[in-house]
């Protein structure tokens, strides 16, 4: 019974570790065939930064009025050794685009509702329409060994989430949105 238990212990960390992502080096991330690089202001220019792995971006079920976006990004820090690979989802809420909350404005001009221009940045401010989450992740050192640390909650807010509108972190899942659709996640009527 002991010999089955450790058995198929070892089956579902088989199953379950390879859905973390591929382990990469520091040196895969330079490969512009596989891995885009996302500009930030907060990059030294020595390598760091955030990497989308451009095979992983798919486009997955979503509930009407929704489009969700998958996809695997890797944060470079070589400075500390590390890179951190995370599976993301978004969510956009198609009705809170900028073109569909322009849209919306510019109906109720006609009917006479004179509401000012400053209230579709507001509202786009306070529900930017994108929801992230982490799947799932994994640190590895610049080498691409395997690193056992953990994906702690401060780091993903410092890095990806949330997408506020007019936020570094709004870019990443803009570009995702590109990708999969096309056209921009806020030129969507």
């Amino acid at each position: 019974m002991k010999r089955i238990y450790l058995l198929s212990l070892w089956l579902l960390a088989c199953i379950v570790l390879p859905m973390k992502g591929q382990a990469v080096a520091q040196a895969d991330l330079l490969n512009l065939e596989r891995f885009e690089h996302i500009d930030s202001s907060a990059d030294s220019g020595r390598g760091d930064g955030k990497y989308l792995d451009l095979s992983s971006v798919k486009s997955v079920t979503a509930p009407n009025g929704h489009h969700r976006i998958e996809a695997v990004i890797y944060v470079s820090m070589p400075a500390a050794n590390m890179i951190q690979g995370l599976s993301v989802q978004y969510d956009y809420q198609m009705n809170h685009s900028l073109r569909h909350l322009i849209n919306d404005h510019d109906k109720s001009l006609k009917q006479g509702v004179n509401t000012p221009y400053i209230s579709i940045w507001r509202a786009k401010q306070e529900n930017s329409g994108i929801t992230g989450t982490v799947n799932d992740g994994g640190t590895y050192y610049n080498n691409g060994q395997i690193r056992q640390q953990r994906v702690y909650a401060e780091n993903l807010k410092a890095m990806i989430l949330p997408a506020e509108f007019g936020d570094e972190k709004y870019k990443l899942p803009n570009l995702m949105y590109k990708k999969v659709y096309g056209i921009a996640y806020d030129d969507e009527p």
